[in-house]
């Protein structure tokens, strides 16, 4: 007899999990699948943690709703994670600083990017060169501005993992984690679904949400030809005798030289690391780490922040973001029978969209969808018209 449960969830990342504990704390038994032995190992644990609202050209568009839902409820629910998990999970408040190392690149941010921000619905500050030397010394002289984006945050992912993980796992909720378990296949029919996995054992729910990041096009037909993996690379540094946050803000900028293009971005962690990458490889599924991206990431970053040659390398790492046609996740009934549920393709904003989502595939199941969701869920809707890339603002690759 296969094992029941109101929701199984396939995919213990920061979706996954984010929505395992949402509907886990509002009574539903819940069961969630990771082929993994630990949650957490695929997309999030290579985040590079920044909650992203205007940055990315996905953010600046239709997903703007979905972001500033998500923004709001990101302090609540952290403090509620820490609460019931005991975990604190430090958040960088600073902002987010743009800048640039050249006329061209500030031409680019006046005239084609600004415009998209003072539209979008979050603040936006123009900083002068001297503006960016103050609140980020160590930057290069040869900054001449750029701009501040002081709602966007920044935290350690593994650490939100560790939390999210704890919080699963503190017996409150009737949530229970199968680790080591891989889902071979997903079935609907009127009276439910259910997720048969590779040792012989079904979950028979209610509903199945595939929240499997690149992996999901393997239980959604319809959407496959829609998803597929991004490589991204990053690795830590640490800057000597640092112990706390080496900047005071994360900071990205693009540079063109010689025709090569780089994206340095560098996210500062609360015990001294600083997080730098990323680099962005569609249709790559080889998630090895290679020397290749570490020169093409420390020849941007050490022309952002000079001094940035002369500390240590520590861990490297390899990640796979979950990639949409259009940028945007998918959310929202996959089947006839609405017991399927997608909730995926979140192309490298999974740790910013995580609460929002959660709340999105609350709505749904619970039947409970009021107006603001409905129109966030139509942003992300399944059965939606996809864009090809080239017609939309491509990703650069901070986006991880």
């Amino acid at each position: 007899m296969p094992e029941t449960c109101d929701v199984a969830i396939i995919g213990g990342g920061v979706i996954g999990c984010a929505i395992a504990h949402r509907l886990g704390s509002e009574g539903r038994r819940v069961i969630l699948l990771d082929a993994e032995p630990k949650l957490g190992q695929g997309a999030s644990d290579a985040a590079m943690g920044g909650i992203l609202t205007q940055t990315e050209p996905a953010c600046l568009g239709p997903l703007s709703a979905v972001l500033k839902r998500g923004r709001d409820l990101y302090p609540d629910w952290l403090a509620e994670l820490t609460e019931v998990s005991g975990v604190t999970v430090h958040v960088l408040d600073g902002g987010d600083i743009q800048v640039a190392l050249n006329e061209t690149e500030m031409e680019r941010l006046e005239t084609r990017v600004l415009p998209l921000w003072k539209n979008s619905p979050f603040a936006v500050d123009r900083l002068t060169a001297s503006d960016v030397k103050e609140l980020e010394p160590k930057l290069s002289d040869a900054v001449i501005g750029g701009f501040l984006l002081p709602e966007e945050l920044a935290l350690d992912p593994r650490e939100l993992m560790v939390a999210l993980a704890a919080t699963l796992t503190a017996g409150r909720h009737p949530i229970r984690v199968l680790l080591g378990s891989r889902v071979t296949r997903v079935e609907s029919a009127a009276d439910g679904a259910e997720a048969a996995l590779e040792d012989g054992t079904r979950i028979s729910a209610g509903t199945v949400i595939v929240a499997a990041g690149h992996r999901s096009g393997a239980f959604l037909p319809d959407h496959r030809k829609h998803l597929f993996p991004i490589k991204g690379e990053a690795f830590d540094m640490r800057p000597p005798g640092a112990t706390t946050y080496a900047l005071r803000h994360h900071v990205f900028t693009e540079i063109v030289e010689d025709g090569v293009e780089r994206y340095p971005y560098l996210v500062p962690r609360h015990d001294g690391r600083v997080a730098v990458g990323v680099t962005y490889e569609p249709n790559v599924g080889d998630p090895q780490v290679t020397d290749r991206a570490l020169d093409e990431i420390m020849q941007g970053v050490t022309t952002l922040l000079p001094e940035a040659a002369t500390w240590e390398v520590g861990k490297r790492w390899a990640g796979l973001r979950p990639g949409s046609t259009d940028h945007r996740p998918i959310v929202g009934y996959v089947d006839e029978h609405r017991r399927v549920l997608a909730a995926t393709g979140h192309t490298g904003l999974g740790v910013t969209l995580a609460p929002v989502t959660a709340e999105m595939v609350s709505a749904l199941v619970n039947g409970d969808v009021d107006a603001d969701t409905r129109e966030r869920l139509d942003v992300c809707r399944p059965d939606r018209e996809f864009v090809p890339p080239t017609q939309v603002g491509t990703p650069t690759p901070r986006a991880q």
